[in-house]
C-alpha cells in the first residue's frame, strides 16, 4: 500500500519562503512543510495498492485532457476552519476558478472507481502549517497577518500529479507517480 494524493505544483518563491521559516521560528507548535513540499491538494485518496496508481493517473489523464494550462496567483493568507480555532494555516490561490473546476473533475472522476466524494466544496490553497496544539499559537497568527495581503507571485499551471507521500519522523517525502500534462493554454477544448 502507498499513500497518495492528487496535486498541482506550486514553484519556489521567496515570499512563501519567508512566511515558511516565520511560522517556524514563531514558538508555536506547528507542522510547517519544506519549500520543496509546497503544492496544492486536488484530493487526497489515502492508501491504495500500488498496481492501482496507473488506473487512478488514467482517470488523471482523462480529466487533463478537458482542461488547458492557466495562469495562477499566490495571494493572502487564512485558515480552517477559523483563525480562532484553526487546524490548518494556509496561503491563497487566485486563478478564476480553473483548479476548483479541475479538482471537481477529479474527485468525479475518482468517485467513479470507488473512492469517496469530498463533502466540503473545494478551495484553492497551500498549506503552510498544520497547527498540533493551540497552545502559543497567537505568535503563528501573527506571523500569518503580516501576509494577508501579500502577493506572493504567479505561476503556470501545466500539469496534474499523482504523488506518493512517505511519513518520516522529520516530515513528510513526496515524490511523483506520475505527471500528466493539461492541454497547452492555445488548445481549443473539447
Amino acid at each position: 500500500m502507498i499513500r497518495t494524493f492528487v496535486a498541482m505544483e506550486i514553484p519556489r518563491m521567496a515570499g512563501l519562503d519567508e512566511l515558511l521559516e516565520g511560522l517556524r521560528k514563531s514558538g508555536s507548535k506547528l507542522s510547517v512543510p519544506r519549500g520543496e513540499n509546497i503544492h496544492v491538494t486536488l484530493k487526497f485518496l489515502g492508501d491504495v495498492q500500488e498496481e492501482e496508481a496507473s488506473r487512478i493517473l488514467g482517470a488523471i489523464a482523462e480529466v487533463a485532457d478537458d482542461f488547458n494550462s492557466f495562469e495562477a496567483k499566490v495571494k493572502g493568507t487564512g485558515a480552517f476552519p477559523a483563525e480562532r480555532n484553526p487546524r490548518v494555516l494556509w496561503v491563497g490561490i487566485e486563478d478564476g476558478g480553473s483548479m476548483s473546476r479541475i479538482a471537481d473533475a477529479v474527485d468525479e472522476r475518482l468517485s467513479g472507481m470507488g473512492f469517496e466524494r469530498e463533502r466540503r466544496a473545494f478551495t484553492p490553497h497551500v498549506t503552510v502549517a498544520r497547527v498540533k496544539s493551540p497552545s502559543g499559537l497567537d505568535s503563528a497568527i501573527g506571523v500569518l497577518r503580516e501576509y494577508d495581503d501579500r502577493e506572493f507571485g504567479s505561476f503556470t499551471v501545466s500539469d496534474i500529479r499523482l504523488k506518493k507521500s512517505t511519513l518520516t519522523p522529520s516530515g513528510s517525502i513526496y515524490e511523483d507517480l506520475g505527471v500528466v500534462p493539461l492541454k497547452p493554454r492555445d488548445t481549443p477544448r473539447k
